[in-house]
């Protein structure tokens, strides 16, 4: 319990009245909890979007939703694939790009990163059709923090220091699978209490699930060969691209199949 309370604590602004000790292992630990954590996080954007979608409309209601879960994070993620977006596209050597990374500076190619992260995630989201909207604003966010266990686990930490390389140094398939097994179990419930027939329901979790995951190791990949291996910056851009990604697969899958 005291993991998950950690990992609440570590990735949303919930204010949460109990000291836990941050360490590695326990942040380890807590690594099953991340999809819990995401739909957590995705609770009042889901309520904010349900209610402005009956009075005012879809275009509203998506961009209430989004709003919600920038400010239930506190824009954590956001900051990871802006200095992701800066530190990748300036294409110096690997240890500038380090360097520019953890400047808290913010520069062209991250204010491009943050405003195309939002406009995507809206426009995807309100184009979603008919009920899909508040089933797609719980299930992102758990599909991201999935994604956020695979990235971790894909790489090491792509700089030789202390902090949050213990944690993704000790996060491994173990940790990706039980959070994959959480989050099969969520967006199963979510899709099943939405009244999505029993029958489509493996079918969708499975497309669903595959597209994050498997952009989250390939975006570790990625990093490994032009960094060294990840960063924490990289896992929040991960959430983020695994947020716009899945999105995108729940309006097809809204649209095509259901």
């Amino acid at each position: 319990m005291r993991a998950l309370i950690l990992m609440i604590q570590f990735m949303t602004r919930y204010p949460i009245p109990v000291q836990v000790e941050f360490t590695a292992e326990r942040f380890v630990q807590g690594m099953k909890w991340m999809p819990l954590v995401g739909l957590l996080a995705a609770l009042p954007a889901a309520a904010g979007y349900l209610l402005v979608d009956a009075l005012l409309g879809r275009e509203l209601a998506a961009m209430v939703a989004v709003i919600g879960l920038i400010t239930v994070t506190g824009g954590l993620h956001l900051d990871g694939i802006a200095d992701t977006a800066d530190g990748l596209f300036s294409y110096r050597s690997r240890e500038r790009m380090l360097e520019i990374m953890r400047d808290s500076t913010l520069g062209t190619n991250g204010v491009i990163a943050l405003v195309l992260t939002i406009l995507l995630k809206y426009i995807l989201l309100q184009t979603i059709p008919g009920t899909g909207g508040v089933p797609a604003v719980l299930i992102t966010p758990v599909l991201g923090r999935v994604a956020l266990t695979w990235h971790s686990a894909a790489a090491r930490y792509a700089r030789e220091e202390r902090g949050i390389g213990d944690y993704v140094n000790q996060t491994g398939l173990a940790q990706a699978a039980a959070a994959t097994l959480m989050s099969l179990f969520l967006v199963t419930s979510i899709l099943f209490l939405w009244g999505v027939h029993p029958s489509l329901v493996p079918l969708v979790v499975l497309i669903l699930h595959l597209p994050p995951i498997l952009l989250a190791v390939l975006f570790a990949a990625y990093l490994k060969r032009r960094l060294g291996g990840i960063t924490g910056d990289t896992i929040g851009a991960s959430i983020e691209l695994a947020e716009i990604l899945s999105f995108l697969v729940f309006l097809l899958v809204w649209k095509f199949l259901l």
